[in-house]
């Protein structure tokens, strides 16, 4: 009954001892403890005096009290690892004795539920685990869908980032162009422009192996 062949201790080192942990495949566990004494239930169901009846009830529910403040106080849930219930399951395993003591005390389940100990009947053990792994794989299918949201957050605000970086280049560009088409502008135009010092100086028979760009020559 002890995950991954580990003993279960509390924070002093004391090791405790549940009667079963229902470990799920994804690693979860559950825990479950059913040493409730029925001896007061036997009493009650056998009293053929009322007086008797009437004291046997009392301490039966009292022995599902008591054993409520038990696994309150060790709290099994709280030494398993991170995969698992913040309750105990406390597993009453006569269908009539459950049923007794929560017609004699109202109250009991809530109070015990409060206290992070959920109290359960055989009619209610199977179902009861089957519905907590539901509920864990609705549990994963919400945190898969959050974390697929925010990751897609993280990549849009990324691409976002991206596009803007593109522009700021492409303003670049056209801003580096402008400036290239104002400075070739400046060098073929006016008068007395580079260009057509050049061309001049070329036209006096300047000895020179290289010719203009094409892109700043006018023709005559």
């Amino acid at each position: 009954s002890e995950p991954n062949g580990c003993a279960i201790r509390n924070e002093e080192g004391v090791k405790l001892r549940p009667d079963v942990v229902v470990k799920y495949p994804d690693g979860r566990c559950v825990i479950i403890d059913s040493k409730v004494s029925l001896t007061a239930f036997v009493e009650y169901i056998n009293a053929e005096d009322d007086r008797i009846k009437g004291d046997a009830s009392v301490r039966h529910v009292k022995s599902v009290r008591s054993h409520v403040d038990e696994l309150a106080r060790k709290s099994y849930q709280n030494y398993i690892g991170e995969a698992k219930l913040d309750f105990v399951m406390m597993f009453i395993p006569n269908e009539p004795a459950y049923i007794a003591a929560m017609r004699l005390d109202s109250n009991l389940w809530q109070e015990a539920y409060d206290r992070k100990v959920l109290i359960v009947s055989p009619t209610h053990l199977v179902s009861g685990l089957r519905l907590i792994e539901q509920l864990w794989s609705r549990d994963k299918v919400t945190k898969n869908a959050i974390k697929i949201a925010e990751d897609a957050g993280k990549m849009y605000d990324k691409f976002a980032d991206f596009t803007k970086d593109m522009d700021r280049i492409a303003s670049g560009i056209a801003s580096a162009s402008k400036a290239h088409a104002e400075a070739m502008n400046k060098l073929s135009t006016g008068t007395g422009n580079l260009v057509k010092r050049a061309q001049d100086l070329k036209a006096l028979g300047i000895k020179s192996s290289k010719q203009l760009a094409a892109s700043v020559q006018k023709e005559d």
